[in-house]
């Protein structure tokens, strides 16, 4: 297991993701990448087991610049993909939304295929994530 945060673990996502895009997707991605960073910081904290959500806290307190992705993993990240994919957190431009779907469901299949979340501890965050994903796909545009 990689012990690194999930800034880190985004970056290099989103640049082992992006390397050979059209300029107008690289665009797209940053936008989902800027949400998704967004959701984390200020949404996906209700999320978290009650030691991460106080060891968040503390973070807070310090007046830490995106503490979440500076001291959560690959589990928390995960673990926070399902609830990305509900319909309050869907981009309401349809090629931006079918991008953010791309990005969590490829971003879960990373994290269990770079062994940086064990499969089988994670493995329902996996289903969960797939399943929001399917789900994501037949909500109707806003």
């Amino acid at each position: 297991m990689d012990p690194v945060n999930a800034d880190i673990i985004l970056r290099r996502f989103f640049a082992a993701s992006g390397h050979t895009r059209h300029p107008a997707s690289l665009l797209r991605y940053e936008r989902v990448q800027d949400h998704l960073r967004h959701y984390l910081e200020h949404i996906a904290a209700d999320g978290l087991a009650v030691g991460d959500r106080e060891l968040l806290a503390l973070e807070r307190q310090f007046g830490t610049e995106d503490p979440y992705v500076g001291v959560m993993g690959a589990r928390q990240l995960l673990h926070a993909l399902p609830e990305f994919l509900a319909a309050p957190q869907l981009l309401p431009d349809f090629h931006d939304r079918l991008a953010q779907i791309s990005v969590a469901s490829r971003l879960a299949q990373w994290l269990c295929s770079r062994q940086l979340v064990q499969r089988e501890d994670s493995w329902n965050d996996v289903v969960l994530t797939r399943a929001a994903a399917e789900q994501a796909r037949r909500s109707p545009a806003r």
